[in-house]
């Protein structure tokens, strides 16, 4: 069974507790303090290795924990470190913070390694606290607590193609035909329930091509209905996307009604997806439909078609070498992201809705005509307005009061203005003291 979440528990190891201890040997009755530090607690390292297949071995066993450290010992010995507690996981994994969902680490490469929790550091022994003052402390410190926290572990395959098609379309009969893999097949829909990897072998070009086959989509399945939704996250990593289409119909659906909503179904899903290269492989080609309905499909589907049949094994040859050249191929050569497909569907459905609209404004102006005759009627309205203008002299008559009221404030600004006799005699008084001046300097000369 294929792995590819899982919650886990764990925690890191604390440190060993300080030693106290004097030493107490012959002739050295009194030789001092010699208590060691404790060890360091293990650390919990995450490590990328491309020999594990899935996360099978932490579902069933979330809880971790790595060792503590080994209190401090006499004679100025140390303890010992806890051993660190190493978890192997697939390439692709990423490990998120439970509840908050925030990324803790990803590793997408052998043998990369990361430390997820780091251990308690070991506590300090009576030797670290001894001095001229205090030659016999009896002083330690205990070890410090390790980390601990609930993470979630997701595997995002890292592969090179991304089988994407309707239930029952031939993805898993593909996958046989072209690779070591070997996933259930039957004629009802859903027969695939987890991810299958599988690697195709190039033995002329002594290289190799990674399929990742994922559940079957439905119309919907961004809402997380079906079963593809919640494995759409392997083929994010994909560098080419390969569409199954049925070119039959055999399950009464049309070929390019599965296109279109396969399109929508990454497009609301992930941008990351909508914009990645695709090969359109039409499949079933050996039943009669197949033949007629694949030319009206390529004049609605501009994208490259591959013709294959999996009864017959027509095709399968050509599509190697295509998948060779799309993946490993010259880079000016390899298939480029599609135009949207989904545009012209929202303008024939827009140019439908719009259509009422259109019917109903002539019914506007018809209603509106009858208001215009209406309004006319009432013009002897207007006759109301001189009966208004009484209201308005009226309100004049109460203005005068408020008139009346300022000249008040006129002859209160009077006795204000009489303080400007006071600066003008200020003035005169100056006046001769500069006279005065003048004749002194006079006698001086």
């Amino acid at each position: 069974m294929f792995i590819d979440e899982a919650k886990v528990e764990l925690k890191s190891g604390d440190g060993g507790h300080g030693c106290v201890s004097f030493r107490r040997e012959k002739f050295i009755p009194k030789g001092g303090p010699d208590g060691g530090n404790g060890g360091k607690g293990g650390d919990v390292v995450l490590v990328c290795d491309r020999n594990e297949g899935d996360l099978q071995a932490y579902r069933w066993q979330p809880h971790r924990r790595a060792r503590n450290g080994a209190p401090g010992q006499g004679r100025q010995c140390a303890g010992p470190d806890g051993g660190d507690l190493i978890l192997p996981v697939p390439p692709g994994t990423q490990v998120l913070e439970e509840g908050t969902n925030r990324l803790v680490a990803e590793l997408t490469e052998h043998g990369e390694r990361v430390v997820l929790l780091a251990g308690g550091k070991g506590g300090l022994g009576n030797m670290n606290f001894k001095s001229s003052v205090n030659q016999a402390p009896r002083r330690t410190t205990p070890g410090y607590p390790g980390e601990e926290g609930k993470f979630r572990i997701v595997l995002k395959t890292i592969a090179d193609i991304g089988l994407v098609g309707y239930p029952n379309a031939g993805k898993s009969t593909l996958t046989n035909l072209l690779t070591a893999a070997r996933p259930k097949m039957a004629p009802y829909p859903f027969t695939t329930l987890h991810v299958n990897v599988g690697v195709i072998d190039y033995t002329d070009r002594f290289d190799r091509i990674v399929m990742a086959d994922i559940p079957g989509l439905i119309e919907g399945a961004h809402e997380n209905r079906g079963l593809g939704h919640q494995f759409l996250r392997h083929v994010e990593r994909c560098s080419l996307l390969v569409f199954i289409i049925d070119m039959a119909g055999s399950e009464n659906r049309e070929p390019w009604d599965d296109h279109r909503i396969l399109e929508r179904e990454l497009r609301l899903y992930s941008p990351i997806l909508a914009a990645k290269p695709r090969i359109i492989v039409a499949n079933k080609m050996d039943l009669p439909e197949a033949a007629a309905k694949l030319k009206k499909f390529q004049e609605r589907v501009k994208d490259m078609v591959i013709p294959i049949s999996c009864y017959s094994q027509a095709g399968i040859q050509e599509f190697r070498d295509k998948l060779w050249a799309a993946v490993k191929g010259p880079v000016d050569q390899r298939p480029k992201a599609p135009a949207p497909y989904v545009e012209p569907v929202v303008a024939k459905r827009s140019a439908k809705v719009v259509a009422p609209k259109a019917k109903a404004k002539p019914v506007a102006k018809k209603a509106a005509k009858p208001v215009v005759k209406k309004a006319a009627k009432v013009a002897p309205v207007k006759k109301v307005a001189p009966k208004a203008k009484p209201v308005v002299k009226k309100a004049s008559k109460v203005v005068v009061p408020k008139s009346k009221a300022k000249p008040l404030a006129k002859k209160a600004s009077k006795p204000v203005a009489k303080k400007q006799p006071a600066k003008v005699v200020a003035k005169k008084k100056a006046a001769p003291v500069k006279k005065a001046a003048s004749k002194s300097k006079a006698k001086k000369k």
